[in-house]
Protein backbone atom coordinates (compact mmCIF):
# COMPACT_ATOMS: atom_id res chain seq x y z
CA UNK A 1 0.00 0.00 0.00
CA UNK A 2 3.01 2.57 0.96
CA UNK A 3 4.18 2.07 -2.33
CA UNK A 4 1.15 2.43 -4.32
CA UNK A 5 0.36 5.84 -2.48
CA UNK A 6 4.01 6.62 -2.90
CA UNK A 7 3.99 6.06 -6.49
CA UNK A 8 0.47 7.94 -7.10
CA UNK A 9 2.20 10.95 -5.20
CA UNK A 10 4.81 10.69 -7.42
CA UNK A 11 2.68 10.94 -10.45
CA UNK A 12 0.21 13.67 -9.16
CA UNK A 13 3.26 15.27 -9.04
CA UNK A 14 4.40 15.38 -12.21
CA UNK A 15 1.32 15.38 -13.56
CA UNK A 16 0.93 19.09 -11.86
CA UNK A 17 3.76 20.22 -12.52
CA UNK A 18 3.22 19.68 -16.27
CA UNK A 19 -0.18 21.42 -15.85
CA UNK A 20 1.43 24.44 -13.47
CA UNK A 21 3.89 27.30 -14.43
CA UNK A 22 6.85 26.99 -11.82
CA UNK A 23 7.88 30.30 -11.07
CA UNK A 24 12.14 29.80 -11.91
CA UNK A 25 14.85 30.48 -9.13
CA UNK A 26 16.80 33.97 -9.88
CA UNK A 27 19.86 32.09 -10.09
CA UNK A 28 20.47 28.45 -9.47
CA UNK A 29 22.95 27.64 -7.26
CA UNK A 30 23.99 23.67 -7.66
CA UNK A 31 24.51 22.24 -4.22
CA UNK A 32 25.05 19.15 -1.77
CA UNK A 33 22.42 20.54 0.15
CA UNK A 34 19.55 18.75 0.70
CA UNK A 35 16.00 19.08 2.84
CA UNK A 36 15.15 16.24 5.04
CA UNK A 37 11.32 16.90 5.71
CA UNK A 38 10.92 16.66 9.52
CA UNK A 39 8.64 17.68 12.18
CA UNK A 40 5.44 18.00 10.41
CA UNK A 41 2.11 16.92 13.01
CA UNK A 42 0.70 14.16 11.91
CA UNK A 43 -2.14 15.45 13.76
CA UNK A 44 -2.43 18.59 11.39
CA UNK A 45 -2.35 19.02 8.00
CA UNK A 46 0.19 16.65 7.61
CA UNK A 47 2.50 17.55 4.85
CA UNK A 48 4.73 20.10 3.47
CA UNK A 49 3.58 22.19 0.72
CA UNK A 50 5.44 21.95 -2.86
CA UNK A 51 4.50 25.39 -4.41
CA UNK A 52 4.83 26.48 -7.98
CA UNK A 53 6.06 30.07 -6.12
CA UNK A 54 8.31 30.89 -3.16
CA UNK A 55 5.25 31.88 -1.13
CA UNK A 56 1.91 30.55 -0.30
CA UNK A 57 0.18 32.28 -2.37
CA UNK A 58 1.34 30.02 -5.48
CA UNK A 59 -0.31 27.30 -6.56
CA UNK A 60 0.22 23.69 -4.89
CA UNK A 61 1.70 21.48 -6.96
CA UNK A 62 2.35 18.34 -4.67
CA UNK A 63 3.37 17.14 -1.46
CA UNK A 64 6.29 16.18 0.72
CA UNK A 65 5.93 14.13 4.17
CA UNK A 66 8.03 13.20 7.25
CA UNK A 67 11.24 11.40 5.93
CA UNK A 68 11.09 12.96 2.58
CA UNK A 69 14.42 14.54 1.25
CA UNK A 70 14.93 16.95 -1.59
CA UNK A 71 17.53 18.75 -3.03
CA UNK A 72 18.23 21.84 -3.04
CA UNK A 73 18.94 24.23 -5.53
CA UNK A 74 18.14 28.05 -4.84
CA UNK A 75 16.50 30.14 -1.71
CA UNK A 76 14.76 33.39 -1.72
CA UNK A 77 13.95 33.95 2.12
CA UNK A 78 12.73 31.13 4.00
CA UNK A 79 11.39 29.72 1.11
CA UNK A 80 13.28 26.98 -1.19
CA UNK A 81 13.58 26.01 -4.73
CA UNK A 82 14.29 22.11 -4.86
CA UNK A 83 14.63 19.38 -7.43
CA UNK A 84 14.05 15.58 -7.52
CA UNK A 85 14.92 14.06 -4.02
CA UNK A 86 13.09 10.75 -2.31
CA UNK A 87 9.63 10.16 -1.53
CA UNK A 88 8.93 7.55 0.63
CA UNK A 89 12.71 6.31 0.37
CA UNK A 90 12.30 5.76 -3.65
CA UNK A 91 14.12 8.22 -5.90
CA UNK A 92 12.01 10.90 -7.28
CA UNK A 93 11.53 13.58 -9.90
CA UNK A 94 9.73 17.11 -8.99
CA UNK A 95 10.43 20.25 -8.55
CA UNK A 96 8.96 23.12 -6.91
CA UNK A 97 9.47 26.04 -3.84
CA UNK A 98 8.61 24.54 0.02
CA UNK A 99 9.24 26.52 3.24
CA UNK A 100 12.32 25.21 4.62
CA UNK A 101 10.75 25.68 8.38
CA UNK A 102 10.32 21.67 8.55
CA UNK A 103 13.65 21.05 6.52
CA UNK A 104 16.41 19.37 8.35
CA UNK A 105 19.64 20.45 5.96
CA UNK A 106 22.45 17.65 5.09
CA UNK A 107 25.14 17.92 3.41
Amino acid sequence: MKLFTGLALALCCATSLQAQSIVPPRGEIITDTGCLVTGLDSNGDGFLALCAGPGSGYAQIGSLHNGDAAYLRACDGKWCFVRNGALNGREARFEGWVYTAWCDFYP
